[in-house]
């Protein structure tokens, strides 16, 4: 019976990663003919369509919360960041753009430590370290030409960072439900106002991917959230690794990019130091039952 649950686990685990990475492609699949805002736009507004009959399925319970100010502040936050990451995903090799994403967890600690003024020691200190040495190895300074969608990838992980730190403190009151819920509801009318400066109609093709991605992203959400219940954090943590293994698959057979080893190792020393701290505040919180949601897919 034990050995089913980690089996359970595992799969929605990696299933999460897979659904999250289908999503990202589907960003990169229209980035060649639609402005990254429109894609933001008609991301929200497919995922806000397909979530508001699970909210109405509970007779709207799921509208009740007394952080409404903090709700907003964190979709204004998340606008920039998802600008930035569609913008990056349309730019770089999707290999090299997940492997950046793993970047959040590192600039969320440092957050932590800024504004919720939690205490960091030497472990902590040092697997940090590890992580932006493996961010170095990635872009090579002054050995590879820094791409701006390097620049923008990074800027959506640092702001992604400030987003972690809100649902944080959401999630200590609100569900998971009732936090994607008002994500959606504020960022898609203010990304139907942003997207006028840059119009373009869609077609049906178009329309059934964004529905993929809407669809997709709330798999891999529902995926993931379902795993953390059914086990630790410390055990679903590292099979969020399998996201670099779809990246570089969809990105090798889908977009013809061939796969880079120094993406691969600078992106297994950053996942090392985001695991690593996972198991020190995993450590820290022992005995209690929050978790440490990490992936971006999670909240978009």
């Amino acid at each position: 019976m034990k050995r089913n649950k980690f089996l359970t686990v595992a799969l929605l685990a990696i299933g999460a990663t897979l659904f999250g990475s289908f999503m990202g492609a589907g960003v990169k699949l229209l980035s060649d003919d639609l402005h990254p805002i429109i894609i933001c736009f008609y991301r929200c507004l497919m995922g806000l369509i397909i979530i508001t009959p699970f909210v109405a399925r509970n007779n709207f319970k799921a509208l009740q919360t007394d952080n409404m100010r903090l709700q907003i502040f964190r979709a204004l936050i998340n606008i920039i960041s998802m600008i930035c990451w569609f913008s990056a995903i349309g730019m770089m090799h999707f290999e090299k753009a997940t492997a950046l994403g793993f970047t959040t967890p590192l600039f969320t600690t440092v957050l932590a430590v800024l504004i919720l003024g939690e205490v960091i020691r030497f472990h902590r200190t040092a697997a940090l370290l590890l992580g932006f040495v493996g961010i170095l190895i990635i872009i090579r300074p002054g050995y590879m030409p820094f791409e701006f969608g390097t620049i923008l990838m990074l800027i959506a992980s640092f702001s992604f960072s400030f987003v972690l730190i809100f649902v944080k403190k959401l999630s200590a009151t609100d569900s998971s439900l009732t936090i994607i819920f008002y994500h959606l509801l504020y960022m898609t009318p203010a990304f139907f106002i942003l997207s006028f400066f840059y119009w373009e109609s869609i077609n049906l093709s178009q329309l059934i991917v964004f529905i993929l991605m809407g669809a997709s992203g709330l798999l891999s959400h529902w995926c993931l959230a379902q795993a953390f219940k059914m086990s630790d954090t410390t055990f679903v943590m590292p099979l969020q690794f399998t996201k670099l293994i779809w990246a570089s698959l969809i990105g090798l057979f889908i977009f013809s990019e061939q796969p880079d080893i120094w993406t691969w190792i600078g992106g297994v020393i950053i996942f090392i130091s985001v695991v690593y701290i996972t198991y020190r505040e995993a450590f820290k919180k022992k005995g209690t039952l929050k978790p440490i949601q990490v992936d971006r897919a999670t909240i978009n």
